[in-house]
């Protein structure tokens, strides 16, 4: 399949929010929780502000005019010196019919076109777990090496 990727264009949103439910419905079945705290009005905001700031960007997939998946990240100032950038990729996804490696080569090369253009040092990463080991040799595929990112679960009460 032919695949272009790029920003979304604003009469673009509505589909972008569809493959963005296609992806809320993978993460709920399998990640726990997942399913009861996603809020599509949350997730609408999240990708307004990666797609409508500079230190954010949000570019999706297309197979013709169907939004078939995206990449997105922001900009990380480093803590202890104001001058290096770097940036995180918060998210990567394709529908099933579309996971090839030319397809998510095409997502990466975008985003680390982006990164360049914002003079980013290092990009990071991370997954939410919907499928991690899957995703962790995605990342390796393209050159990250793993460092440390682990998470805990605070409970209120």
């Amino acid at each position: 399949q032919t695949m272009i990727v790029r920003r979304m264009r604003p009469e673009e949103f509505d589909a972008t929010m569809t493959a963005v439910g296609y992806y809320a419905d993978e993460a709920g079945r399998s990640v726990p929780g997942f399913a009861e705290d996603y809020d599509e009005n949350s997730a609408r905001e999240t990708v307004r502000l990666f797609a409508s700031n500079y230190e954010y960007c949000w570019f999706n997939a297309y197979d013709n005019t169907r939004c078939v998946g995206f990449i997105a990240g922001h900009l990380t100032p480093c803590p202890w010196n104001k001058n290096i950038v770097n940036s995180h990729i918060s998210f990567i996804y394709l529908l099933e019919s579309h996971r090839t490696l030319d397809n998510f080569r095409e997502l990466m090369n975008q985003y680390l076109d982006w990164a360049r253009t914002a003079g980013v040092r290092e990009v990071t990463t991370g997954d939410i777990g919907i499928n991690a080991e899957r995703t962790r040799k995605l990342y390796e595929h393209f050159e990250f090496k793993q460092d440390l990112f682990m998470s805990r679960e605070l409970t209120n009460g």
